[in-house]
């Protein structure tokens, strides 16, 4: 599906057919997976897990959590499209196209299952029909920006326009720009324990593969900025110029991870 229908469909904004989406996908990557193994580490991945990543995007996550569980192990990679993950090969790995809205899951069968940058996009009720294919004493781990702030420095107010007008093509496809915030609510209310949180953000020059994430969302969305959000041509091109410019110094919005353990005792 294009970019174009997309935002008038309310559905996910961004098209993953688009030429340059699995260069996203990486930059996302290089930005966030640091953050994220280290608190999977955290919550004591090991050998013979069986882990669930649910929009598995490029699949680095899943191929990192498959290189820890080992071959006793099982890690599943869904997305609605896998054409990113093709190829993506590990003892105990499995890609599975998969709509976790609408397909079913096993019960109470996963150790860990994770999910970044997906919740707020298609909203709470993923964490519904997560919860349900967590084991008892199972962990959910789950990440979403909070856009309260984003920065460039120094200011700029075509790149500023640009950011709300993406956040609002967003939002009118669906997406929830303060879903970080809402996170251990959230997980309160699908029933975890143990919920705690953390927040993270990135420091990084214009043009820095980390901050290249932005810079190509925007790159992506830009016909539909044009068009729907009312911005000039010149706009975009200057929003992206300014976030390729190694002068100017990106400050990300913070990236909120929750986790929490399914009540009841483990097998």
């Amino acid at each position: 599906m294009s970019t174009e229908q997309a935002a008038k469909d309310g559905t996910y904004a961004y098209d993953q057919s688009w030429r340059r989406e699995r260069e996203r996908l990486d930059s996302m990557g290089a930005l966030l997976d640091e953050g994220t193994t280290a608190l999977v580490e955290e919550l004591g991945i090991a050998p013979g897990w069986r882990c669930l990543e649910v929009g598995a995007g490029a699949g680095s996550v899943a191929l990192w959590m498959a290189q820890r569980t080992g071959a006793t192990g099982e890690v599943l990679a869904t997305d609605v499209s896998t054409i990113h993950l093709d190829g993506l090969t590990a003892p105990g790995l499995h890609v599975r196209r998969h709509d976790v809205l609408t397909d079913p899951l096993p019960s109470d069968h996963f150790d860990l299952i994770h999910a970044r940058l997906v919740v707020e996009h298609i909203g709470g009720r993923a964490l519904d029909r997560m919860v349900s294919a967590l084991r008892p004493g199972g962990w959910m781990l789950v990440e979403s920006f909070d856009w309260v702030s984003l920065t460039l420095y120094p200011r700029d107010e075509a790149t500023e326009r640009t950011g709300r007008a993406l956040l609002g093509v967003m939002s009118d496809a669906g997406f929830d720009p303060q879903y970080g915030r809402k996170l251990v609510h959230e997980l309160d209310r699908v029933g975890l324990a143990e919920v705690a949180a953390r927040g993270r953000s990135g420091v990084y020059p214009g043009g820095h593969i980390a901050g290249e994430f932005l810079r190509l969302s925007i790159e992506q969305l830009g016909p539909v900025l044009i068009d729907s959000a009312g911005l000039g041509e010149a706009d975009v091109a200057r929003a992206l110029e300014a976030l390729g410019d190694p002068a100017n110094i990106l400050v990300t919005p913070p990236m909120v991870a929750a986790w929490g353990r399914k009540p009841g005792k483990g097998s």
